[in-house]
């Protein structure tokens, strides 16, 4: 079987299981990639080791907790990476250090806290997909912050009162089908 022809699930499986021959095969074919966004911004190697080992760790709590389904493992992963090392950053940003005094940060609240956005997230997206594609589009087109104006003219709609009804309709929309699954009380 060729790198290519990847078996659905082979990487999940190996996680789980503590497969080292394939977590090894992990770490050589996805770490670079999350090594380099790391690098690219303002990151360390060693933190991109740790952000990688947390993203590991989040996908396999994910699969026993709550039967997590990844349909593109190494785009799941870097998304992870990417998300968790941008939580890193807004942490840093944030951080004063005051004279003397050492803030100690609670690594297991910061992990549990970002587990819950990205299962927010993983929900969001699964409503999100289950939209119409007019929906879609229309609020893809808002959330990358395209003026109604722009909105009119790409979807060719009458007017921009057409354009703000059918947002707030699609948002709507989807308010009601992330509520009303059992997941969202428990996030």
């Amino acid at each position: 079987m060729s790198k290519n022809s990847i078996p659905k699930g082979k990487f999940i499986n190996a996680l789980v299981q503590g497969d080292d021959l394939v977590i090894l095969e992990i770490y050589e074919r996805f770490f670079p990639k999350a090594l380099v966004y790391i690098l690219q911004n303002k990151g360390t190697h060693s933190q991109a080791k740790d952000i990688f080992q947390e993203a590991l760790l989040c996908i396999v709590i994910g699969v026993k907790e709550r039967n997590l389904k990844v349909d593109c493992f190494e785009a799941y992963l870097y998304t992870i990476c990417k998300n968790m090392w941008k939580k890193e950053l807004e942490k840093l940003k944030k951080r004063v250090i005051k004279e003397d005094v050492i803030a100690l940060v609670d690594k297991e609240t910061n992990f549990a806290l970002f587990m819950i956005e990205q299962e927010q997230l993983d929900l969001y997206r699964e409503k999100f997909g289950m939209l119409s594609e007019n929906c879609k589009e229309i609020l893809s087109l808002f959330f990358n912050e395209m003026s109604y104006d722009e909105i009119v003219k790409e979807l060719a709609y009458a007017t921009v009162n057409t354009a703000r009804q059918r947002i707030f309709k699609c948002k709507k929309k989807l308010i009601e089908m992330i509520k009303s699954d059992s997941r969202f009380n428990q996030y």
